[in-house]
């Protein structure tokens, strides 16, 4: 299986043809989707301003074991259009103004983010992949690759929503903190909020599971995390709740239009796939993943995403230092 999985990937590669490597959380099976059109186990795409969704399909996706995952086939980026990057003064000032909006009582919270740019130092690809997969074993860790137009690459910890038979589950997973420090009020009520919304969401299933909140590690970070599950009807439409839960308050606010509306207006750059969704559709089975911990990959840079989310106790230095933090996911797995 291995050759087959390494011709098919090679080959994909050469031709210049999109392919995506997903690894699920908890799992050790890495799998290969290199697109033919067929429209059968699909991956999907999608913006965080939900304008854009992009589809790559295989009827016949290739598996092999993590461990085995060896290659170091080079592969070709393009140039980046801009390597411009927010300076820690002109996020602080962002980060303040936002801070300023908060308190008067029109937006509860906002999630802003950055673009951290590094030098590409010559680094392989798939040797780096292979490393955020061995570094983030709870994380779905994916590398889309869509030659003509991205490459991201990223190890997101976060489930927007899945799908088997009538069962559906999401999770609340808001609030950064180090390992040694302790939940503050600001990070409580952040979580609880992302939690609130969801409920609000699915107010129209049955028989709701609600487990946490929990502390839960995600690589040199912990969050606080719910378990958030219902039944549905098979008439149940699941692209309206997709829809309604995406951008959920850990990606986006609350109020989510208003936060949304913000962000467009003051963030500065255009977060095109990050804190968007992937998607893995197999028949009637679906799982959609937050866009989170990831970077777009260029020949001369790479661009990594950054964010937090602002409330009214934020500190605009200490949210600074959260980015830097988060941009280490990415940092720590680059390797020549």
């Amino acid at each position: 299986m291995i050759d087959l999985f390494s011709e098919k990937l090679q080959q994909a590669i050469l031709d210049k043809s999109p392919f995506a490597l997903l690894r699920k959380p908890n799992e050790k099976l890495v799998r290969l989707i290199v697109n033919d059109g067929s429209e059968l186990n699909s991956i999907v795409f999608h913006s965080f301003d939900s304008t854009i969704e992009k589809e790559i399909s295989d009827a016949n996706p290739l598996f092999i074991d993590q461990h085995r995952f060896n290659f170091d086939f080079e592969i070709d980026l393009k140039q980046s259009p801009s390597n411009a990057a927010l300076s820690q003064s002109e996020y602080e000032e962002i980060i303040q103004e936002t801070i300023n909006t908060i308190q008067t009582k029109v937006i509860r919270k906002v999630v802003m983010s950055r673009r951290k740019v590094v030098d590409n130092q010559s680094y392989n690809l798939l040797k780096s992949y292979k490393n955020l997969m061995d570094q983030h074993a709870t994380a779905l860790v994916f590398l889309w690759m869509n030659p003509s137009e991205e490459v991201w690459m990223g190890a997101t910890p976060e489930l927007l929503l899945s799908k088997s038979g009538s069962e559906i589950k999401t999770v609340s997973l808001a609030a950064t903190k180090r390992p040694e420090d302790e939940w503050t009020e600001k990070e409580i009520d952040e979580q609880q909020i992302v939690t609130d919304f969801i409920l609000d969401c699915i107010s129209d299933t049955e028989n709701q599971k609600v487990i946490g909140p929990e502390t839960v590690r995600a690589g040199k970070f912990e969050h606080l995390k719910t378990y958030i599950s219902a039944k549905i009807t098979e008439d149940y439409p699941l692209e309206n709740l997709l829809a309604n839960l995406h951008p959920t308050p850990a990606l986006c606010g609350m109020p989510k239009q208003a936060a949304f509306e913000y962000i467009v207006e003051h963030e500065r750059y255009d977060r095109e796939f990050y804190s968007g969704y992937i998607g893995l559709i197999q028949g009637n089975e679906r799982e959609y993943y937050v866009n989170l911990r990831s970077s777009q990959l260029f020949k001369d840079v790479i661009y990594i995403y950054v964010g937090g989310g602002i409330t009214a106790t934020s500190q605009a230095h200490k949210e600074w230092k959260e980015t830097e933090l988060k941009s280490s996911t990415i940092l720590n797995a680059l390797t020549s």
